[in-house]
């Protein structure tokens, strides 16, 4: 003899034990117009007596929203959340988007352009409210992902591309203001680590406050955007006689390397080489020295992320930047 699975706890059923009708209890669990308190809290005790669980798939059929939205991260050999920038901003994101009643999904994906399309198809089979990707430096095929009919965002743009919704800090002014400081502190010799590329906005930063004071740039030591990266360069500069007294650094985790060799090395910083890095995530608070760095505003940046991808219409096609701020530390000298 078989035996009948339990009946489903129905919405209808919520309405009875509560004495309310069956839109009192949708308007309290998904917010559709105001309840009364003490009305309210009758629903929420017959959900939880009942042990009703609502259909959210049968609800984002029916609404067209699954009130989700997805963060699509480029995968590889350099997983992008060892980067504790991008886990802050993730982190800062998803609040953004829980705080207007969204959940939001990770997923790491190719983004050649076939299959990050293909994935975007997926998320709107799945109701998806939006997406907010974050690129891996080739240009995305914008009129292709536009064509799924998918709201979405690129997120940590340096510069804008027509057509495209974006966002991202001010690299070059935020270059420019690390410099300065590092002159302002009497040094007349600081040199620059980044990725090898003399067309990077946080490179022209650097260059163009030399330029202006006076200053001769250099050293530039060209390196990978990694821990391992500013290991390297840090102990090839620890060797180097002509050694500049200061460094800009393109990112936090560069810097740690570098802070890394120059101990091994005992070069003392910011007696031997004073230091500013760029991104300002929450590791340069507790290296040793404590780390100066132009921090990027990512509360803001994630607030307006989610905020523009919930509302995008054809006419928000423009790149948004917002500009960081420098926070000072030990590892740059006298504040």
């Amino acid at each position: 003899m078989t035996q009948s699975s339990p009946r489903k706890v129905t919405r209808a059923d919520v309405a009875r034990l509560a004495g309310v009708s069956d839109a009192v209890v949708s308007y309290t669990l998904n917010g559709g117009a105001p309840v009364a308190p003490a009305t309210a809290q009758r629903v929420r005790e017959a959900v939880a007596t009942l042990g009703y669980r609502p259909n959210q798939a049968a609800r984002a059929l029916k609404s067209g929203s699954a009130s989700t939205l997805v963060l699509v991260v480029p995968d590889g050999d350099d997983p992008v959340f060892a980067n504790a920038f991008f886990s802050e901003f993730a982190s800062a994101i998803e609040a953004a988007a829980r705080r207007r009643g969204y959940a939001l999904y990770t997923t790491a994906s190719s983004l050649e352009s076939e299959q990050l399309l293909t994935r975007f198809h997926e998320f709107a089979s799945r109701q998806v409210d939006g997406v907010l990707v974050l690129p891996a430096g080739a240009p995305l095929d914008v009129s292709a992902l536009d064509a799924v009919g998918i709201p979405w965002l690129q997120l940590n743009t340096a510069t804008p591309q027509p057509g495209l919704a974006s966002l991202g800090v001010d690299l070059r002014a935020g270059a420019i203001e690390a410099t300065r400081h590092l002159i302002e502190h009497g040094h007349r010799s600081i040199g620059y680590v980044g990725e090898p590329n003399t067309d990077e906005l946080r490179y022209l930063g650097w260059m163009e406050a030399c330029t202006d004071a006076g200053v001769a740039p250099g050293p530039f030591i060209a390196t990978e955007l990694t821990r391992i990266g500013g290991y390297r360069a840090g102990l090839a500069l620890a060797v180097d006689d002509d050694r500049p007294s200061a460094l800009f650094v393109a990112s936090d985790r560069t810097a740690l390397g570098l802070l890394r060799a120059f101990h091994e090395r005992r070069i003392d910083v910011p007696g031997d080489v004073a230091m500013v890095a760029f991104d300002g995530s929450w590791e340069t608070e507790y290296s040793w020295p404590a780390l100066s760095s132009v921090r990027q505003p990512i509360e803001a940046m994630a607030d307006s992320a989610v905020r523009r991808v919930l509302e995008r219409s054809d006419a928000d096609l423009t790149h948004e930047v917002f500009a960081g701020e420098l926070v000072l530390r030990n590892s740059c000298g006298q504040h």
